[in-house]
């Protein structure tokens, strides 16, 4: 039986598995390896809206 007290730290931080699927095809994460997620949230789920980045 685990003793709670003895809970590890690492075990706290959980990150959500990224994804390659939705937008696979687009330079954005094809070639430059942006994940669903990162495209989502960067990009408001336009893809294309990489080209706009200065």
């Amino acid at each position: 039986m685990r003793n709670y007290d003895d809970y590890e730290e690492e075990y706290d931080y959980f990150e959500e598995e990224r994804t390659y699927e939705n937008y696979n095809g687009s330079y954005a994460q094809d070639v430059e390896g942006w994940s669903d997620q990162d495209i989502d949230d960067v990009f408001d789920g336009d893809p294309d809206a990489y080209w706009n980045i200065d």
